[in-house]
């Protein structure tokens, strides 16, 4: 967000018309990105990503990171509500992807964890987002390489 002044959070001067002029152009070239590597609902057939819902390969991806996960750890780790997470999860159960079953020390805690299905399809998830990642950066230049993961880190840093 820019304050009322006009300045980014860095302190530089953008116009609103700059601002829109970018926002439209980051859109497009994210759009492009998207269909270049199929990562569009409607070009996934094939794909691992494929009769995956975009909540249901987040959650997939996060099961496969080390940890006891929790409905709540999931939703936190997604910023994601819990009845999101939850209806997430009744779609992936209902696949066999991952196994539910109640926390033994607290019968009111569900404890996450992926089925073996699911940890096959995870890896899948994950070589695909590796080979599009490796794609996008071949196609730059080193020093650009650098540049490009440097900002979109930025951009996707979490303002806590």
């Amino acid at each position: 967000m820019t304050p009322a002044d006009g300045r980014s959070r860095f302190g530089a001067m953008t116009s609103p018309a700059d601002l829109d002029r970018q926002a439209a152009a980051l859109c497009e070239g994210i759009g492009a990105l998207m269909r270049q590597f199929k990562l569009e609902p409607g070009l996934l057939a094939g794909s691992a990503y494929a009769d995956l819902h975009v909540n249901d390969v987040g959650l997939l991806l996060v099961l496969a990171e080390p940890g006891d996960w929790t409905v709540r750890g999931l939703a936190h780790a997604l910023a994601a509500p819990d009845s999101t997470v939850s209806s997430a999860l009744d779609r992936l159960e209902a696949r066999d992807l991952i196994m539910r079953e109640r926390h033994a020390g607290d019968r009111r805690v569900m404890q996450v964890a992926l089925a073996t299905e699911g940890r096959v399809l995870a890896q899948r998830l994950r070589a695909a987002q590796m080979d599009n990642c490796r794609a996008m950066l071949d196609r730059l230049a080193p020093g650009d390489r650098d540049d490009l993961v440097r900002l979109i880190t930025a951009a996707a840093r979490k303002d806590d």
